[in-house]
């Protein structure tokens, strides 16, 4: 993809020619940002922005404390620091956007109040990755040399995660849009965070420092070289240092992409690709646009499967098949993805984005206050407004989104499959043999064999998903937690036997067909259970029936010694739920009604599960329920399910 990008001449012969780069209009250039506000299909989105933005003026800006920061190394907590970290630079990013549509001066004197801020924040690398071994993606990094649980950072030792590049990137374009406005009042600040973003981000990468994410290994990649070249091509005036940046991330960028299978799919989970296909959009038009290159990216096919992973993961609206650290609720990268559908020259991606523009819009609309969670702020910074409003309308088509009824993705072991054509319609099956070993996926949970079934767009029987991440979620006690261990997933516990995470802990003998009107998964699941299963076997079937809107799934269980105790645990969202006496299990939907029928399992108990979990709370509610089902005849050794509607 980069490769033949990686020439110095070239990149300079490009800067050359292109001297009058100009990616978005200035505050100064009228026109353009009155056609963004006379724009119907981004009118909502416009009033949302300056709704915000306007509750923004009489609010203090929030706290970040010292002893915040220590959260992470003395208790494991990164909510407190991280969520008015986030915040401040979504509020930021608002007021930004907010001034160019407006342009009379109202959210100036505040925009400068949160430059000011930022730029006096001690480190704008968050705690959770600024410390040695605290983090699987922050290596390299040398342990502080006078105490090595010290809960602060190292003077002059910031590692330069995400969030700092981020950061960087966000202060670049605010200025890079406002510099008429900037320049008139306060050159003095404007000044001040051009000398921030290249002392902060820019020297740090020029340096000899190392970093997880040169490695190529996930989305971090991404998200880190497209917010750098980003900040350099803003900031950087010399031709041969910024030509040396850009070759400098372009290494790393095609490490990245080369980790990609060619099926392009993304097991690190649909919330993660948003980033990674976002940004990776990002980079790429950024090297076409300000060096001049053509990149060919439409033409190279494993870029246009990748641009197209997230579509058979759409459940309906903004909810996705969520396995690992994965999301039910995602707010797509709506600019980033709208540039990657045009790339690729893709009408259902585009639809998809398109949906999501409204949507989102409108949920902003009504709820213009202070919010909650990292992913709601995160997709929502200056880098995804601006092109929110000023590259979507370049990609408005307008063909009907339609859902193939069976896929198989090869390289995650996931099947999906359907009884509609048409996202949020109908019953929908995923189920994923696949792998716990951290090794192949460090956002791995103990799964394999898990399945999620929905209907109509609702989730029924469901993966909780991500969690807060915590300190403690990145290290040897991550499979301790109940979301994360085969205990939280819809996989049996046989002989007490719970899965373990590590080498070789992965689904064998995995076989996938579609034949007429059926599809079928199989896969044993023993060496998820046992590090040497030998001949031992744990055999899931899975059917679906896309005619009747039929799933049927068993379990065959021979483990060579005497079964003594299955129990298999069912997660349900929040809704009324009823066990008949025949021992049928129906979850009322909406519209419709779910029937579970278990077959040699019995009912051992409806339990609610309160939610405390800040991140599932914002996706699930208060509460989830569990279905307990043990074996009535255990040496049978034959247990399952038929799901329908009815």
């Amino acid at each position: 993809m980069f490769k033949d990008a990686m020439k110095i001449e070239q990149l300079l012969k490009g800067l050359s020619e292109n001297r009058n780069w100009k990616p978005f209009p200035g505050i100064q250039d009228r026109s353009q940002w009155k056609a963004v506000v006379g724009d119907p299909n981004l009118k909502v989105a416009a009033e949302a922005i300056i709704a915000v933005a306007d509750l923004l003026l009489d609010q203090e800006i929030d706290p970040l404390t010292g002893s915040m920061y220590m959260n992470f190394m003395t208790n494991g907590d990164r909510l407190l620091y991280e969520e008015n970290y986030f915040r401040r630079r979504y509020e930021l990013s608002h007021l930004v956007i907010a001034e160019c549509l407006k342009a009379d001066g109202t959210y100036l004197p505040k925009i400068i109040d949160y430059f000011w801020e930022i730029l006096g924040e001690i480190s704008w690398c968050v705690p959770a990755h600024n410390f040695a071994g605290q983090h699987d993606m922050v290596m390299f990094k040398q342990p502080n040399p006078w105490k090595e649980d010290d809960p602060l950072p190292v003077p002059g030792d910031d590692y330069l995660d995400l969030f700092a590049c981020e950061t960087a990137a966000t202060l670049a374009e605010a200025c890079y849009l406002l510099k008429h406005t900037l320049l008139e009042t306060v050159p003095s600040l404007y000044y001040r965070i051009q000398g921030e973003i290249d002392r902060r981000a820019l020297k740090l990468l020029e340096g000899p420092k190392h970093y997880g994410w040169y490695l190529g290994r996930n989305n971090w990649t991404a998200w880190c070289a497209h917010n750098l070249l980003l900040a350099a091509c803003y900031t950087v005036e010399d031709d041969q240092r910024l030509a040396a940046i850009a070759m400098k991330l372009m290494v790393p960028m095609q490490r990245f992409f080369d980790t990609i299978e060619p099926s392009g799919a993304c097991i690190e989970g649909p919330g993660y690709w948003v980033v990674s296909a976002g940004r990776l959009a990002g980079f790429v038009s950024l090297v076409e646009e300000r060096f001049s290159i053509d990149l060919k990216a439409g033409d190279n096919q494993k870029f246009r499967n990748f641009g197209e992973h997230i579509l058979p993961l759409n459940i309906g609206g903004n909810l996705f098949v969520n396995f690992a650290d994965g999301s039910l609720k995602i707010d797509l990268d709506q600019g980033l993805l709208s540039r990657y559908a045009s790339l690729i020259g893709s009408d259902q991606l585009s639809g998809l984005v398109g949906d999501d523009i409204d949507r989102s819009a409108r949920h902003k609309l009504a709820n213009p206050g202070r919010g909650r969670g990292r992913n709601d702020y995160a997709r929502q910074f200056l880098v995804h407004l601006t092109r929110l409003l000023l590259w979507t309308p370049e990609n408005r088509k307008s063909a009907a989104r339609t859902c193939e009824k069976s896929v198989w993705l090869a390289d995650m072991q996931m099947m999906i499959a359907r009884s509609d054509e048409k996202a949020g319609a109908g019953l929908m099956l995923s189920a994923i043999a696949g792998s716990n070993d951290p090794e192949v996926n460090h956002h791995s949970h103990n799964d394999v064999g898990h399945f999620s079934v929905y209907l109509d767009g609702e989730p029924m029987i469901i993966d909780l998903g991500q969690g807060a991440y915590s300190r403690a979620t990145f290290t040897e006690t991550r499979y301790d937690m109940w979301h994360i261990s085969s205990k939280g997933h819809n996989v049996p516990a046989v002989n007490g036997h719970l899965q373990y995470a590590g080498k070789g802990s992965q689904a064998r003998d995995v076989a996938y067909r579609h034949e007429g009107t059926s599809s079928y998964l199989s896969l044993d699941a023993s060496p998820a259970y046992f590090r040497d299963p030998g001949s031992r076997r744990m055999i899931r079937h899975l059917n679906f029936s896309h005619d009747t809107a039929k799933i049927e799934i068993s379990d065959k269980i021979d483990l060579g010694e005497p079964l003594t105790r299955f129990e298999l645990p069912l997660y349900v969202s929040d809704r009324k739920i009823v066990v008949g006496t025949d021992g049928v299990c129906r979850l009322y939907g909406t519209h419709s009604v779910l029937a579970i029928t278990p077959e040699n399992l019995r009912v051992t108990g409806l339990e609610p599960i309160e939610i405390t979990d800040p991140r599932h709370l914002d996706v699930w509610g208060s509460r989830v329920f569990k279905i307990g089902f043990e074996a009535i005849d255990i040496e049978k050794a034959i247990f399952g399910f038929s799901i329908e509607i009815g």
